[in-house]
């Protein structure tokens, strides 16, 4: 992985991922949208299930890329270097992350006073929320990132001294974990997520590293793919819930959830074996693929924004999430290549 400077099966699966979550965060905007998921539960319902095999995968797989780049015992990772990923999550928090929160404040107002706008208490509040991590929940994936640049050097340590068995047992005992957890929430009614969150995030790190190292898709990981993925269909299509009202076995939209593991594992090894061909330079794929980390930031601003101020409800659902697929895209990649234009974001996004 390391004799190239562009990997191409990880350029596809940068692309192929950011088009899962736009599609995936589609479906659960229009979901959450007032009145559509009553009007149209047969739909919604469908669609819980469907979203597993279309996205499910697109975040795991990421952190997965990840970790197979930067645990690589090859590549040179100084403190230096690592702070400057650091770096870079913690500006796009302060910026986009901080936006976010601000949006929040003024459709809060908004939705209690019909009126728009923003005062300093509201912006002090925006900030706290943001030291909080309660911005747009998909963000929770920087906050991640910077949690496992900080861990690298002793993850990397640990695997320059580990043999392989000890590498695979550390994955193993993080993915029981993962799967165990929500096993007990259900069973004693309790919330243990937060115990877990990083280590979640930890286990799909350590994986990439040790699937690109040893792995390779053969009939095991298939067979295991599909039995994760019948299993997250299964418990979606059966809306199985905590006490609480948690998702539990079909809580996969995050990875620190270990059931999907084995299925983006299966789909992380397949984007290699299969995509490993240069995509056409000046395409539009590798246009999408360098402007990935963008589309994954902005998308679900279109999504509120076409919730907010459209009549969602005379729109047919399929279409209403077909436009704002299209838009999260496209909008997506025009503001980020605006951003770009900025000093500041040049090298950010």
């Amino acid at each position: 992985m390391t004799e190239r400077r562009t990997i191409d099966w990880l350029e596809w699966a940068r692309v192929l991922g950011a088009l899962a979550i736009v599609a995936l965060h589609a479906m659960r905007v229009t979901e959450l949208a007032p009145g559509l998921a009553a009007a149209h539960a047969r739909l919604f319902g469908l669609e819980a299930v469907l979203q597993i095999p279309l996205a499910r995968w697109a975040v795991p797989v990421f952190l997965m890329m990840s970790g197979a780049l930067i645990l690589d015992p090859v590549r040179e990772m100084p403190p230096r270097k690592l702070g400057r990923y650091v770096w870079r999550m913690a500006f796009v928090l302060l910026t986009v992350g901080l936006a976010f929160c601000l949006v929040e404040q003024v459709a809060d107002v908004r939705a209690q006073t019909g009126v728009v706008t923003l005062t300093w208490g509201m912006a002090a509040r925006a900030f706290l929320n943001l030291l909080e991590g309660n911005s747009w929940d998909h963000l929770w994936y920087v906050y991640a990132l910077i949690g496992l640049y900080l861990l690298t050097p002793f993850i990397r340590g640990f695997l320059a001294r580990a043999t392989r068995g000890q590498f695979r047992l550390a994955v193993a005992l993080g993915w029981v974990l993962l799967c165990l957890v929500p096993l007990v929430n259900l069973l004693l009614n309790t919330n243990l997520y937060q115990f877990v969150d990083l280590s979640g995030a930890v286990a799909y790190f350590m994986l990439g590293r040790y699937a690109v190292e040893y792995l390779e898709l053969d009939w095991r990981v298939f067979a295991a793919g599909m039995a994760s993925l019948a299993l997250c269909c299964l418990s979606a299509g059966l809306g199985l819930r905590s006490v609480t009202g948690t998702q539990v076995a079909g809580a996969v939209a995050l990875p620190q959830y270990g059931i999907v593991m084995p299925f983006s594992l299966m789909v992380f090894l397949a984007l290699r074996r299969f995509l490993d061909r240069p995509q056409r330079r000046g395409g539009i794929m590798a246009g999408l693929a360098r402007d990935s980390f963008g589309i994954y930031l902005f998308h679900p601003l279109f999504g509120h924004l076409a919730i907010w101020f459209t009549n969602y409800a005379t729109i047919p659902v399929p279409a209403l999430q077909l436009g704002i697929f299209a838009v999260g895209v496209v909008g997506s990649v025009v503001l980020t290549r605006m951003l770009r234009l900025l000093p500041g974001f040049r090298d950010k996004l």
